[in-house]
């Protein structure tokens, strides 16, 4: 019975040793690869699939890479742009006219590439429901 007891203990402190958290180990990220697909569904502003009218034309771009100019996540479809979790904002430039993208300095990624990668912990804890992107190709 000694034996079982002592052998019981051992396994525990074994399992329980092994939970340590790994000091190595990265934290929690929300990550954004872009996909390229040059035969997706046409989408609206909202999501849903838009067909192309009659009498208009459209195109299917194939990408090598691209860029974003601004990432945000927001709660809902109403909030106010800026006044969600703002993950990503490019660089930008004012030389010669209005304020630009700065296409030299900003982060570029092509298909099944990681554009972006936020720490969880940088941002507010919530629901959020919309995913605010603007490309920049």
């Amino acid at each position: 019975m000694k034996f079982q007891s002592i052998f019981a203990m051992a396994i525990a402190m074994l399992v329980f040793q092994s939970c340590k958290k790994d000091p190595g180990t990265s934290e929690a990220k929300v990550n954004f690869i872009f996909k390229f697909d040059s035969t997706q569904v046409r989408l609206d502003a909202v999501g849903q699939p838009s067909p192309m009218p009659a009498g208009h034309a459209g195109q299917s771009p194939r990408f090598n890479s691209m860029s974003a100019h601004y990432v945000e996540l927001a709660p809902t479809a109403f909030t106010a742009l800026g006044a969600g979790a703002i993950l990503y904002k490019a660089p930008q430039v004012t030389t010669g006219g209005p304020t630009a993208i700065d296409f030299s300095n900003s982060k570029f990624a092509g298909n099944n590439q990681l554009f972006l990668s936020v720490p969880i912990k940088s941002f507010a804890a919530g629901t959020y429901n919309w995913l605010r992107i603007s490309l920049a190709y």
